[in-house]
């Protein structure tokens, strides 16, 4: 297999300025910054662990494995491999029809990053070459379209299939193309909508900021799966609990569309049109340790030291991250969400100025049986002391003492005591589905009181 080359741009409150190069070889990838790039010191660089005063001189050496054949934060702007993710679906479909298709493997994943590798969630933006960016950055965004709650969109959305799309749902499926959809059990997709208390469904592409007089917020748009009839309406209440705990939570919307169960959650990866820097926990671990190759590869204990570590080449608080995290491991255990891995916490901003970013994917995935665990991440559980003993002693890996980690996990549990109740109040969750959660959970609970 030939070299391949691209490009990595990133976009500015001011303009888009070029990174950095790349060239992949099938067995390794190498990232170089240019050399006028490490004069915008306000700019992130391609990972917190890659700044550039750090990688001035050599290019960084990604070795390249079936899982991971590119660096990880450049994973993330491919569509994910999971069965449900709708834009895998229909760019794998277009690449099969080329004259030469790519082969599986590292040559399917690369073309799918030059088709989708810009205008996704952070700053990064990846092109084949430098013409290829420009004409991107210079090309003048299509106005804004409004895609009606029963518009053809929606019915593909409800088929699940990539076939026969007609008329609208390809007018919109242009307008989000080049955007990637997010990874997790149901399908997500980048999306704008009105602005207003209560949504009805309408959407628009990515970016739309005023259609017709109304205005537009960008969200990720989540679609509920069949397989998970309910996960809305729980993700939804996980979200109001985190507030009501006094985290940083998004706004959210719920609406049926279609006979689909929509939650559309306000994106905190832009601020007034402008990108910031958004990096997931496992892009930074298995930048800095490239034996890591999944969400789960790394225990709870070990996230406090990793944010201990990024602070001595990072400006983060490592005090302030450290406590957030355990405050989210806490409340996931105690809400049933099993699923807390290293995707589902990420940092936010750089190169100043980083911090945890606010709560997302907090879905209690344990009312399900096939994703009925404990915590995602392994951590020690001491069964002579008991399980609250035990995520106390989490804590103190965090910079806690044994004694404020026990009173924090104490205070949480008072504060979330009604949860199970509120799991059974849910009319949109089957019957079924709320009982096991809230079994699980009050199981979870009477054996941190002891």
């Amino acid at each position: 297999m030939t070299d391949r080359y691209a490009v990595v741009w990133a976009r500015t409150a001011s303009e888009p300025v070029k990174m950095g190069n790349l060239v992949a070889t099938g067995r390794e990838m190498r990232f170089s910054y240019v050399p006028d790039f490490s004069r915008h010191e306000v700019i992130a660089g391609i990972s917190l662990l890659l700044p550039p005063k750090l990688l001035h001189a050599l290019p960084f050496v990604h070795h390249s494995t079936e899982i991971l054949p590119l660096l990880p934060r450049l994973m993330a702007l491919i569509p994910g491999k999971n069965a449900n993710n709708i834009q895998r679906r229909i760019y794998t479909g277009i690449l099969a029809k080329r004259p030469a298709p790519p082969a599986p493997g590292f040559e399917t994943e690369w073309e799918l990053l030059m088709m989708t590798g810009h205008n996704g969630i952070g700053h990064i933006d990846v092109f084949r070459d430098d013409r290829e960016a420009l004409a991107f950055y210079q090309a003048k965004p299509e106005p804004g379209k409004r895609v009606g709650s029963r518009s053809e969109f929606w019915h593909y959305l409800k088929e699940e299939t990539g076939q026969n799309m007609t008329g609208e749902a390809l007018d919109i499926m242009r307008l989000i193309g080049p955007t990637p959809s997010v990874g997790g059990q149901i399908p997500k997709l980048l999306v704008s909508i009105p602005d207003q208390k209560k949504w009805d469904g309408t959407i628009a592409g990515p970016g739309a900021r005023n259609i017709d007089g109304i205005p537009y917020l960008d969200v990720v748009m989540k679609i509920e799966d069949s397989h998970y009839e309910g996960l809305a309406a729980l993700e939804a209440l996980c979200l109001d609990v985190h507030r009501e705990l006094g985290f940083e939570v998004p706004r959210h919307w719920r609406a049926i569309v279609d006979g689909l169960s929509v939650l559309a959650v306000e994106r905190f990866d832009t601020k007034e049109g402008t990108p910031i820097a958004m990096e997931s926990f496992f892009s930074v671990y298995a930048t800095g340790q490239q034996q890591v190759r999944t969400a789960t590869d790394a225990e709870v204990e070990q996230l406090g030291t990793m944010l201990l570590k990024l602070s001595e080449i990072a400006d983060i608080d490592a005090n302030q991250a450290r406590l957030e995290v355990y405050r989210r491991f806490v409340v996931a255990l105690l809400t049933g969400n099993g699923d807390l891995h290293l995707e589902n916490l990420a940092l936010l901003g750089g190169p100043r100025n980083i911090r945890v970013s606010p709560v997302f994917d907090p879905t209690p995935m344990r009312a399900w049986d096939r994703h009925d665990l404990l915590s995602a991440l392994p951590f020690y559980i001491d069964d002579s002391r008991g399980l609250a003993y035990s995520v106390a002693r989490v804590g103190e890996s965090f910079g806690l003492t044994a004694k404020a980690a026990m009173e924090m996990l104490q205070d949480l549990m008072t504060a979330t005591r009604d949860y199970p109740e509120r799991v059974l109040n849910l009319k949109a969750v089957p019957e079924e589905t709320k009982k096991r959660l809230a079994a699980r959970v009050k199981a979870v609970r009477a054996k941190m009181a002891k």
